[in-house]
């Protein structure tokens, strides 16, 4: 069956004027001859949605493809698709190696042909189905990675740090890494993210820091029921914390430059570093800069 093709993006786009790319790109969008712009959009849409819903399962998916030591993330593709069963709300979540994507996408030509071009290092490419279209969307996983208790207690804290490491580590084990506990890191991760990145984000502005604040990241330490530790760092002390994790590393190391809202305001991507239930994450999130 013929199908009408939108190519979103061939290249990796900023999100704003000299910004980071966004976390989620819409590369191909793949439809069905016939179906109007207001259900191409609701595709789309749905689409957005369903990775939004399934975040969680997939970058446990992807955290341990990295805790296992397997090819990079951007030689796999991870597949979310609808069932075909009315009234049946499960849908199909997994992630395959891109030959095999490129096996399956082979009916839908736009697909196939965007999944041969070289991949995007360090991000995820995701098929999703729904509301008969096919979309390919670009995404940047932030995993939640198990920390052993050798890697642990090599980590070099910065010392105003160091009252929290018994605290903070106390849940670190040598347990294997199974996605089910992945998945329940990431969702705890995610949690102290939304709780505590706006309040740190907020002071980290405002407050006078020896570099410029495009140097700086975030730490969220969880203190377990007693709350959590948070403090301001430079890239250089936040790496010693996820140096046994390259990908992490990677993600502190990737600078942008400041960019300009359409306010005239100036923002800047600022990483943040979660340490909890034995994992560490790297976050990016953009803060206004203040004058």
């Amino acid at each position: 069956m013929d199908r009408k093709i939108i190519p979103l993006h061939r290249a990796l786009p900023p999100a704003k004027d000299g910004g980071p790319p966004l976390r989620a790109i819409p590369r191909v969008l793949s439809h069905l001859p016939g179906m109007t712009r207001a259900s191409i959009a609701s595709a789309a849409q749905e689409h957005e949605r369903l990775i939004a819903e399934h975040e969680a399962r997939i970058t446990a998916l992807v955290a341990k493809l990295l805790h296992d030591k397997l090819p990079p993330i951007e030689t796999w593709v991870a597949a979310i698709l609808t069932s075909p069963v009315d009234g049946d709300e499960e849908n199909l979540i997994e992630v395959a190696p891109r030959e095999q994507a490129l096996d399956v996408a082979r009916p839908w030509h736009s697909i196939h042909a965007a999944l041969k071009e070289p991949p995007w290092p360090d991000r995820l490419d995701i098929l999703v189905e729904a509301k008969l279209a096919i979309g390919l969307v670009s995404f940047d996983v932030e995993p939640a990675l198990p920390v052993t208790r050798r890697q642990a207690e090599a980590v070099n804290l910065p010392p105003h740090l160091l009252f929290a490491r018994g605290e903070a580590f106390a849940s670190v084990g040598d347990e294997p890494a199974v996605v089910d506990s992945l998945q329940a890191a990431w969702m705890e991760h995610k949690k102290l993210l939304d709780g505590q990145s706006e309040e740190l984000l907020d002071g980290m502005r405002e407050r006078t820091v020896p570099k410029p604040l495009g140097e700086c990241v975030g730490v969220v330490l969880s203190l377990g029921p007693d709350g959590q530790a948070t403090s301001v760092v430079t890239r250089e002390q936040a790496l010693r914390v996820v140096t046994h994790e390259p990908f992490l590393a990677r993600k502190l190391t990737r600078r942008t430059s400041p960019w300009k809202l359409s306010d005239g305001r100036n923002a800047v991507s600022i990483p943040i570093v979660i340490w909890a239930k034995g994992h560490v994450s790297v976050h990016c999130r953009d803060v206004v800069v203040v004058s």
